[in-house]
Formats: structure tokens, sequence, C-alpha cells
């Protein structure tokens, strides 16, 4: 029981400190153009939490998968929800246009801010969060295989990445964390 309750308290403050120091040498402000068509950066969004998640709206798996997971996430925030904005970055530019992100986020309940670009911009963005992607030309009518990285970044409200999600974790531990860094 002693044991139990000793695992539990170290756990939970190697939670708090990995919410409260910044993850070194990841993350950076980057600018692409919204799902409005405008110019926007990471920047912009200073003063709220960010989750961050590279993805394409063609993804038939993983990315559906995250945006419904930071639906529950958003639900177990309750109030704090205000102080958090979800970015979803394309990795797939030639068919991610401004209004196809727009359409593609509205079918999910939480505030996500679609952005794309340029590819050399994306790469810059991807690569500054240690991700990755890959898009393979096929004949298939389901159109190219993008493969890219799932993780899902948290940034605090000064623009310093926090965490690093990988896609099997639970909403309740996003939550947790978000929380410590929204307070």
């Amino acid at each position: 029981m002693m044991r139990r309750a000793l695992a539990a308290t170290l756990l939970s403050l190697a939670a708090w400190s990995c919410a409260n120091a910044p993850v070194p040498n990841r993350g950076g402000d980057f600018t692409l153009i919204n799902q409005d068509g405008q110019r926007m950066s990471l920047h912009d969004l200073k003063g709220k939490s960010v989750l961050l998640f590279f993805g394409y709206t063609h993804c038939p798996d993983a990315c559906p998968t995250m945006l419904s997971k930071l639906t529950r996430v958003y639900r177990l925030l309750g109030d704090q929800k205000k102080l958090v904005q979800t970015v979803f970055v394309s990795v797939d530019p030639d068919r991610d246009s401004p209004s196809s992100l727009k359409e593609y986020l509205s079918n999910f309940s939480i505030p996500v801010i679609g952005m794309t670009g340029p590819k050399a911009r994306i790469d810059q963005a991807i690569s500054a969060y240690g991700g990755s992607y890959e898009i393979t030309p096929s004949k298939s009518a389901a159109g190219p295989a993008v493969a890219h990285t799932t993780w899902l970044y948290l940034i605090d409200k000064e623009g310093q990445l926090r965490a690093q999600f990988e896609p099997g974790e639970d909403a309740e531990k996003i939550a947790g964390f978000v929380r410590q860094v929204t307070d």
C-alpha cells in the first residue's frame, strides 16, 4: 500500500516537472496561411496554450482519431478550455487548401485553426518540432499516401514547448498537463 502511494506521488511529481519546464531545443514560431486565407504565426496565439498537431485532411485514421481525442480533452478542461487553442498544420499542401482545411476541421467540436502553406515552410515547421512526413505518389483514387509524425505538442502561453504526447496517450493525461501549463 505504501509503495503504491509512493509510486503515485513520484509519477505525479514527474508529470508536474515535465509540464513546468520547457522542452529544450524543440519548437518555435512559424508563419503559414490559416483556414481563412490569412498569414498567421504561432506568435499570434501568445497568451493561450496551444495544442499543435501535424496532419492532413485525407488522413484515414491518426488525424481524425487525435482530433476526436482533443474533443474529450476540451470537455475535461471545463472552463480552462477558453485558455487553449488547437492548431492543425497540414502536411499535404497540394490537397489541403485553406477552404478544405476549414471544411474538414468544422467536423470537430473544438476551437481549431487549420494552417497550410508552401512545402518549404511546412518542412521548417515540422522539423523544428522533431517531426517529419513523406508523401508517396499513388495511382489510387485515394491519392498519394502521406506518412507523418502523429505526436501532439503542448505549447505554453509564452510560446515554449512544454510536452510532446504519443498518439496513444489518453485524454485524461493530456488534459492534466494542459491544466498545469495553463494555471
